[in-house]
């Protein structure tokens, strides 16, 4: 699943924007989850780097998308960002923010989808790292991104996402072997945890995704290690 936020004021052109991202994603076996934003100020605020692709309007009400771009690299410089735009000058700055490419109004097709070639390649080959389980008989693909932490308990792995959970045979050593390269770090000796799913830290408890997790003190401080540096890589 590749997780899109659009930064749009103008809600038509929002749902041009996705019903053609959507097709894209009919067209070539792809999931997109959109959320919209209204205006650059309401995404900016408790921003979490949660999003695989950002669409940006340049010409929107109290934040332009180009000042809103410079804030947003502050906090993120990893996300992938695009502009939408009238006005095709205005995205050529695009390059000081590091934007990835940007899309004329109104929004084509044809033109749209050779740049989500680009990106969704360009994505694969940086965040697709796939995880094959066998659960409840049946074998499983998971993408890495989705899994928003590894549970052990009684000699199984439970493969959490924000949808559903899969168990599994396992032990902790493996899980760390598939996913301790990325951005994975144990918070408690029962929990693998997906950095980009932490929300917020309070005390001895990690807030990841729709679950709060004990940390317990022998891993508090590598796992808070882990957890600064991944935001300061964002």
């Amino acid at each position: 699943m590749i997780k899109v936020a659009i930064v749009e004021d103008e809600q038509a052109e929002a749902q041009v924007l996705s019903e053609n991202l959507l097709r894209y994603g009919t067209e070539n076996n792809i999931e997109f989850e959109f959320t919209y934003f209204k205006n650059a100020v309401i995404f900016l605020s408790g921003y979490k780097p949660i999003y695989d692709i950002v669409f940006m309007d340049i010409e929107m009400p109290h934040l332009n998308g180009m000042e809103a771009a410079a804030k947003f690299r502050e906090i993120d410089d990893v996300t992938m960002l695009i502009f939408v735009t009238n006005v095709a000058h205005m995205a050529a700055h695009g390059y000081e923010v590091d934007a990835f490419d940007y899309i004329i109004k109104p929004v084509n097709y044809s033109s749209l989808s050779l740049k989500l070639g680009r990106v969704c390649r360009r994505l694969g080959s940086i965040n697709d790292k796939k995880i094959i389980l066998s659960s409840a008989g049946t074998r499983i693909c998971l993408s890495a991104n989705d899994i928003t932490y590894v549970e052990v308990a009684d000699h199984k792995l439970i493969y959490h996402t924000q949808e559903e959970s899969y168990e599994s045979y396992g032990t902790m050593k493996k899980a760390i072997e598939q996913l301790g390269n990325d951005n994975f770090s144990l918070c408690n000796n029962c929990y693998l945890v997906n950095l980009r799913y932490v929300s917020k830290i309070e005390k001895y408890t990690a807030f990841v995704g729709n679950d709060e997790l004990m940390i317990s003190h022998p891993r508090k401080k590598s796992f808070m290690d882990a957890l600064i540096l991944s935001w300061q890589m964002l």
